[in-house]
């Protein structure tokens, strides 16, 4: 069985997975490919937040309130215009969503009832999640420089 060429077919495409390639090198079919997979798992996440917002169904913390609901109906609508059009605009505004999760698990508004080490986890994760939103900024930059 050749595990290379499984990898490479199934997992790694130059073309469709370009996330090791710097982001001044993708071509414009492989920055709106990145585009896309970044809006559409955005997407998903801040649909599911509107829902628990409006539905109420938070633990206890901030994520029944109205002004969570809003700001993620915001960046639902920020993430669908980054995916349709690439506009950098949207992608800074995409990338306040991590900044808005840690802030939101370090203060403990997230969960109340967060053991410290997992507001920890949680805030090292957004860092992680805004360094590729960095990388995100770069690529619909760089996109919107092609068009």
């Amino acid at each position: 069985m050749d595990w290379p060429g499984l990898v490479r077919k199934y997992v790694w495409d130059e073309e469709k997975t370009p996330h090791l390639v710097r982001a001044d090198r993708l071509t414009p079919a492989q920055a709106r490919s990145e585009l896309f997979v970044y809006a559409f798992l955005l997407a998903i996440l801040a649909a599911v937040v509107t829902l628990i917002a409006v539905l109420g169904r938070g633990r206890g913390g901030a994520l029944g309130s109205p002004a969570v609901a809003l700001y993620a109906v915001t960046v639902l609508v920020a993430a669908v215009s980054l995916w349709l059009r690439g506009q950098p605009a949207a992608a800074l505004y995409c990338a306040t969503a991590p900044l808005a999760t840690g802030a939101a698990a370090l203060a403990g508004v997230l969960r109340p009832d967060m053991a410290g080490s997992e507001r920890l986890v949680v805030a090292a994760a957004s860092g992680l999640w805004l360094g590729y939103a960095a990388r995100i900024i770069r690529v619909a930059r760089g996109l919107h420089g092609h068009d």
